[in-house]
């Protein structure tokens, strides 16, 4: 009987023990902010990587001061963050541009950076903010040769001869895909290349057509070498680059853009910068 009655009490001195409940020290802390963006907000700065050499209008250094399209969405972006703007210039080519995000010595890039799948297996790419078509800078006497005849929309299609493009660019692969026949010619900057279509050196460069469109605004002395071709079956779309696991700040950037009354064409870009042609014309041989 006594041993039943042990047994009970112990029994009911264990039932009455009170649950414990979690401590609040114990749960984990919840962030204030995602990690991408909260590493941006504790250094005080949003780090841009941005290519070597100018190319206005997206981004070009006058008198120490940078400026362009691409440098006034930076600039957006790091007030909208509320921290000071970093842009970092070491890399020398578009290539390299992208290998600084992947390696994350920048925070993003908004270098005039065309989506390409090849570049998005290390990157993430935000949404385009600015659609471009492809387009040709044709020496007239050299495809007139090559033209024997022919339409020019034939000879075009099966395209031969030196084709100009820059070194690291994403138009190394477009030439690759869109002309099998022709062979590459690389050049450190465009205007080696245009040169090269001015002098006789090469039959085309190749590029966007918003440059295509500015070698006729800056270059009228070349007009009567120079033949313009735009490729209406090609885009070139220009995005902000941004590390692979930087989803959250990826997001910022696209609702922001997102939020752009006007969206930008290469018209209305070359436009806007008409005044910055004009006092570049006399520096041009």
């Amino acid at each position: 009987m006594a041993s039943s009655q042990a047994t009970a009490t112990r029994t009911a001195s264990t039932g009455s023990t009170p649950a414990r409940s979690p401590s609040s020290s114990s749960a984990p802390a919840i962030p204030a902010m995602p990690p991408d963006v909260q590493r941006v907000l504790d250094k005080g700065k949003l780090t841009v990587a941005v290519l070597g050499q100018d190319n206005a209008p997206f981004f070009m250094d006058e008198a120490g001061q940078m400026s362009g399209l691409d440098i006034q969405l930076a600039r957006t972006l790091a007030d909208q963050l509320g921290v000071s703007l970093e842009i970092i210039r070491t890399a020398q080519t578009f290539d390299q541009v992208v290998e600084a995000v992947y390696g994350q010595k920048a925070d993003l890039a908004i270098s005039k950076i065309s989506r390409t799948l090849k570049r998005a297996q290390r990157v993430r790419f935000s949404r385009p903010y600015l659609r471009m078509r492809q387009g040709l800078l044709v020496n007239r006497l050299q495809v007139a040769e090559q033209t024997q005849g022919r339409s020019m929309i034939a000879t075009i299609r099966d395209l031969r001869g030196q084709v100009g493009v820059i070194k690291g660019s994403s138009y190394v692969g477009f030439l690759q895909q869109k002309f099998p026949q022709a062979n590459i010619v690389e050049y450190p900057t465009w205007e080696d290349a245009v040169e090269a279509v001015v002098r006789g050196d090469i039959l085309a460069a190749y590029r966007d057509e918003l440059e295509i469109k500015k070698v006729v605004r800056t270059r009228p002395d070349v007009a009567l070498q120079l033949q313009t071709i735009a490729l209406t079956d090609t885009q070139d779309s220009l995005a902000v680059v941004l590390p692979w696991s930087s989803t959250h700040l990826l997001a910022f950037v696209d609702q922001y853009l997102d939020t752009l009354t006007a969206q930008y064409t290469v018209d209305t870009v070359l436009d806007e910068y008409a005044n910055y042609w004009v006092t570049q014309r006399p520096q041009q041989p």
